[in-house]
């Protein structure tokens, strides 16, 4: 592909038109769609003129097909693009709706959640109009981008595709690893995290809290997310705090799952089920501990907002997480699939409650300096303009 003119180079720089594209966006909440969201919005903010492209499916059916916002710095437009119910037949008219857009539409830059057919039809589309596109797995482990790729319908024929993007996004060194040993270039795949706002007004510890302490764990209803375990832990924690109540906010496929664990381990009155939330903050402030229980992450963005809010927190040890924090430095972590040890650190937590806050005003700290959204965005926008202004990969 040749480079783009110098004109267009220094217009890009100036106030890049930057597509991103997810098939799923709020209102529909998960990880990754917080954080294009957050991301969106903060690329704006710095001067972008940011489109997001998604689908209009599910909850997402009652919105406007298109939303446009002016920032401080750029603007930011949401287009919902027609898709169906009926599985494949959705996915077809999804590819196709984008197909379409960005040949009437061709951006500066197109960046892309998730190594799907959203990532397969960018791919094509760049390479044919001539503008760059960077990639975005979400995910690592059995349940990853990558992981889906083997085994996804046409996932080979996508894999393919998605090695030839400009660039691909690493948030976390398990994705950055699990690129590299499915023979994407070295030099194609950069690090960079995960990031969220930082509220102004950090978190308070509740007054008479002890009496009956509050847990809160945010994600996906979803095996990897390590939520039964929780409710196995949970059992024990009450023999200590008979009065300790856990909510769960998220939905998915293992709430039936969950709901009968629930009435088996009789902990009806002390665990609920809170179900999808647009705004997740007010659980955090109203909750005494954060709790993480899962068993894969590639970078998690509750995480990251427990931490950004600076309470105290709990979580697995596995790599996605021990990126994030240190053992009794930022928070507590605990084994990954072990229940009495997912209990006895949730009540050393509330045990030692003045170490617990000190802890969780180093996460802040922490997410201030590494992690905030805008910081991040920042670091997307020098990757993108050094893309836009130079000659296309091969």
């Amino acid at each position: 592909m040749p480079p783009h003119s110098g004109s267009s180079a220094r217009l890009a720089r100036q106030s890049p038109r930057l597509t991103l594209i997810t098939r799923r966006y709020p209102p529909l909440i998960g990880g990754a769609e917080t954080m294009i969201r957050y991301l969106a919005l903060a690329l704006a903010e710095e001067g972008a003129e940011v489109t997001v492209l998604t689908s209009r499916l599910g909850e997402a059916e009652a919105c406007p097909a298109r939303e446009e916002f002016l920032t401080r710095g750029g603007s930011l437009t949401i287009i919902r693009l027609p898709t169906s119910r009926i599985r494949f037949l959705g996915t077809w008219l999804y590819m196709r709706n984008l197909r379409r857009w960005l040949t009437s539409h061709p951006p500066d830059l197109a960046y892309v959640s998730m190594l799907k057919h959203d990532a397969f039809t960018a791919v094509k589309a760049g390479r044919r109009l001539g503008f760059p596109v960077v990639l975005r797995p979400e995910g690592a482990g059995a349940t990853g981008d990558l992981a889906w790729q083997a085994w996804g319908r046409f996932g080979l024929k996508i894999a393919a595709s998605c090695r030839q993007a400009d660039q691909v996004v690493a948030i976390s060194q398990a994705i950055h690893e699990e690129l590299l040993t499915a023979g994407y270039e070295p030099a194609r795949v950069v690090k960079i995290p995960n990031g969220v706002p930082v509220p102004e007004v950090p978190w308070t510890r509740r007054v008479g809290w002890t009496d009956a302490p509050v847990a809160v764990s945010v994600g996906r209803l979803s095996p990897e997310k390590g939520h039964a375990n929780l409710l196995e832990a949970w059992r024990l924690v009450r023999h200590h705090k008979s009065r300790a109540r856990l909510i769960l906010v998220g939905d998915g496929p293992e709430r039936p799952r969950l709901e009968e664990l629930i009435r088996m381990l009789d902990l009806s009155g002390s665990v609920r089920l809170a179900g999808t939330q647009a705004k997740v903050e007010p659980f955090l402030r109203e909750a005494d501990l954060f709790v993480l229980p899962s068993h894969e992450e590639g970078m998690s963005v509750a995480l990251l907002e427990a931490m950004a809010l600076g309470m105290p927190v709990v979580a697995t040890a596995i790599p996605g997480n021990r990126k994030l924090m240190a053992d009794f430095k930022n928070g507590r972590l605990c084994r990954v699939d072990d229940p009495e040890s997912l209990a006895r650190t949730i009540l050393e937590q509330w045990a030692d409650a003045d170490r617990a806050i000190h802890m969780g005003r180093a996460a802040r700290m922490l997410v201030q300096k590494n992690f905030s959204i805008h910081a991040v965005a920042r670091q997307h926008l020098l990757l993108f303009d050094r893309l836009i202004a130079g000659p296309r990969t091969q």
